[in-house]
């Protein structure tokens, strides 16, 4: 896949992540770069009680996420189709339709292992509860009550080997955030 360039931004949940993947595709242009949302990878829970499934983190499928992001530039492909309620996939395809293209740019709460570039986008806890709390509201979900287990999934992050390029403050305004990724990818000249 060298005719691409992959950037992870991970973080813990309600950091921002997916707004500053969605505000990089705009500055970078949609016809170049695509946001590739990483909870529509996860693996489906099972388990046998709630205690279970809280005090376990997310898993998220990468091997699913090489063979979507595989297909030439300017490929139409769908992510997993995913049950947020249950925690469940329901197919391998079915979800969003998204486009292949050179900038391919994925969020999720860990990073992805194979990516060229990872941003590591920090919040304190308080915030990202307000978040989220926020989200619940627009959405009619309910994330917060997760809480634990997301934080056990970013806990991951301490077993990665996985080198962080760049790290951001995701209580700073979101276009000092994408200023600095944007910056650093043309300081690696693979941004022009």
């Amino acid at each position: 896949m060298n005719d691409r360039i992959i950037v992870s931004i991970c973080g813990p949940s309600g950091s921002g992540k997916s707004i500053l993947a969605k505000e990089m595709v705009k500055s970078i242009g949609r016809d170049m770069a695509v946001r590739i949302p990483g909870d529509s990878f996860l693996k489906s829970s099972k388990y046998e009680t709630f205690q279970d499934f809280i005090f376990s983190p997310f898993q998220y499928d990468w091997k699913l996420v090489e063979e979507i992001l595989s297909p030439r530039l300017g490929t139409e492909v769908h992510t997993p189709l995913y049950d947020f309620q249950k925690y469940k996939r329901i197919s391998k395809t079915g979800g969003a339709s998204l486009t292949i293209r050179r900038y391919l740019i994925i969020d999720s709460i860990i990073p992805y292992p194979n990516a060229d570039f990872t941003f590591l986008l920090s919040t304190g806890a308080e915030a990202r509860k307000s978040r989220l709390k926020e989200r619940d509201k627009r959405w009619n979900t309910n994330v917060i009550s997760n809480w634990k287990k997301l934080e056990l999934t970013f806990g991951l992050m301490k077993n990665t080997k996985k080198l962080i390029h760049l790290q951001l403050d995701g209580e700073n305004e979101m276009s000092i955030n994408v200023e600095a990724a944007i910056d650093f990818l043309r300081s690696r000249k693979v941004l022009d």
